[in-house]
Parts: C-alpha cells; sequence; structure tokens
C-alpha cells in the first residue's frame, strides 16, 4: 500500500558519498608583549616615572639595600617565545638617573613553523644618565628563529654597561643546532651620530657553519659587552684582565667612546661563570667600589 506524499529513495543518489567538510587552518596564537620604563632623578635617588606593560611582557622592582640605584627585573610571562612572538622594550632615563635592568630567567626561543621571533629593544639615556642592561642568556632551540635588535641613544656624559648572550642549544643535554636563524644587533647612536652598528647573522645549519675558525670555531654559546662611556678607554686595563681571567676565549676592542668585550664558551655553565667575572669587575670599576651581581643572577 503506498500512501500520497510518501518519498521514495533514490537508489543512485544514496550510492553517492558526502564531500568531506572543508576546515579552515587555525591560526596558532602568538605572544607579543611590551614594557616601557622611564626614570628620572630625585633627592632622594633615582625614582620610576613611567611604567607601562601590555601582553606577556611583565617587570618587577626587588627590594635591594645595598644598590645605589634601583633595579628592575623583565618578564615573559609566556615562558618562552616562537615564530611570529613579539617582545619590545622601551627604556629611558632622564638626566642624572640610573638604574640596572636584568631578567628573571634565560630567555627561551623554540620552534618555529616558520616565522621568526622578534625582539626589539630602544633605550635612550640622557645626560649624566647610567643605565646597565643584563638581561640573562638567550637559549635558541632547534629550528627557532630569532631576531633582535638593540637601538641605544646616548647623549654627552651618559653611561651604558649592556650585555646579550646567546647559547646554541641546551648544552646540558648535548644538544647540537641543524635547523635555526639568528640575526643579533646593535645600534648605538650617541648625540644622534650612528658610532656603532654590528650585526650577527647564522642561519641553516649552525652546528656546521659554528665550527669554522671565522665564526665561532666550535663555541657553543657567545656574548658581546658593550661599555659606552666618555672615559671608555680608562677602563681598558681591568677589562683585559678580566678577559684573560675569566676561564674561556674572551677579547676586548677599545673604539673611541665605546668598549667591546667578545665571550666564547663551549657551554652553558662556563660562559655564565666568566660572565659573572667580567660583569662584577666592570660595574665595580665604572662604580669605583665593589658591586655584586644583580640578585636574579646569584640566585641562578
Amino acid at each position: 500500500m503506498m500512501f500520497e506524499n510518501t518519498l521514495l529513495s533514490d537508489p543512485v543518489l544514496e550510492a553517492v558519498p558526502l564531500a568531506p567538510e572543508k576546515k579552515e587552518p587555525v591560526a596558532l596564537a602568538r605572544s607579543e608583549g611590551r614594557v616601557e620604563l622611564r626614570y628620572c632623578q630625585k633627592e632622594s635617588g633615582s625614582k620610576l616615572a613611567h611604567l607601562y606593560q601590555r601582553g606577556c611582557g611583565r617587570v618587577r622592582f626587588p627590594t635591594v639595600d645595598h644598590a645605589e640605584y634601583p633595579e628592575a627585573v623583565l618578564i615573559n610571562t609566556a615562558g618562552g617565545l616562537t615564530g611570529g612572538d613579539y617582545m619590545a622594550y622601551q627604556i629611558s632615563l632622564d638626566e642624572g638617573a640610573a638604574l640596572t635592568v636584568s631578567g628573571q630567567a634565560a630567555e627561551k626561543i623554540y620552534r618555529s613553523v616558520g616565522s621568526t621571533t622578534v625582539i626589539d629593544a630602544e633605550i635612550n639615556i640622557a645626560k649624566g644618565a647610567l643605565l646597565e642592561w643584563l638581561p640573562q642568556e638567550t637559549i635558541l632551540f632547534e629550528k627557532g628563529r630569532l631576531r633582535r635588535m638593540n637601538s641605544v641613544h646616548l647623549k654627552a656624559g651618559s653611561r651604558l654597561l649592556a650585555l646579550e648572550a646567546t647559547l646554541f642549544g641546551r648544552t646540558a643535554h648535548g644538544e647540537t643546532l641543524r635547523s635555526a636563524s639568528l640575526s643579533d644587533g646593535w645600534k648605538i647612536w650617541r648625540e644622534g651620530k650612528l658610532v656603532w652598528f654590528d650585526k650577527f647573522v647564522l642561519d641553516g645549519d649552525l652546528h656546521a657553519k659554528a665550527m669554522h675558525p671565522a665564526v665561532l670555531d666550535g663555541a657553543k654559546g657567545m656574548a658581546t659587552i658593550l661599555i659606552a662611556d666618555d672615559y671608555a678607554d680608562s677602563y681598558l686595563e681591568t677589562a683585559q684582565e678580566a678577559a684573560r681571567d675569566c676561564g674561556v676565549r674572551a677579547a676586548v676592542t677599545s673604539r673611541d667612546t665605546l668598549l667591546i668585550i667578545r665571550v666564547l664558551a663551549e657551554n652553558g655553565y662556563d660562559l655564565r661563570k666568566a660572565l659573572a667575572l667580567i660583569l662584577t669587575r666592570m660595574r665595580s670599576e665604572i662604580a669605583g667600589y665593589p658591586v655584586d651581581l644583580p640578585k636574579v643572577w646569584e640566585n641562578q
């Protein structure tokens, strides 16, 4: 018996499979952070005049009884950076102010699927001001991609002690980087004139390329320490002695109002130990009395 309005199945249509559902590609979450600091000089010492923090960029201000000037500790709440992530720092010191900036921990540049991690720092130091830029080391992982540029604007009588250190893999685990990318640079202006432009670029099989004597000669870690001071040449002897005593390969170049110290090490432990010695001596030389490392360095 057939009822009116009964729908009959079409055997041909039933045999045709449904087209698979088209899925849009999922956008990967990216980390972005920004920290802005400005310090001014008051009768009671250097004081925070401006603070801005956004995204994964944060800053803390530890109480340091023995320090002549304040410390600011930069924090990446993302725990590390990967391709497409962006971190920006802007540090400004008014006339006569002083500040030490360090990092809570080593920055980690993780595997990228193609994009590059970008870290930019813009530093402005007014007349008679002193900035110590002392982040802990950056660890570049396999397939990590990093582009970092530090831009520094100095005025007459301003001073800078700055460090950037990089490890190629977790050396304590015996890692080697067969595919990674690093572009690491400095631009320093004094009174609006570019006085130093340095850029280190290494891409591809970093382990093989780093073995070349003209590149890293097999080193797994490197660091650059910069001292910008009207009287930088007066620190040359102390810097040379520190380079000889630090236990790894290190050398010093004097260029007008700049001292450049290059450091190469076979592993992260030796690099950190060497940097601790050099920084302690140079900080003390600049201050004119014994100065310890920032607390975050001492606690590692």
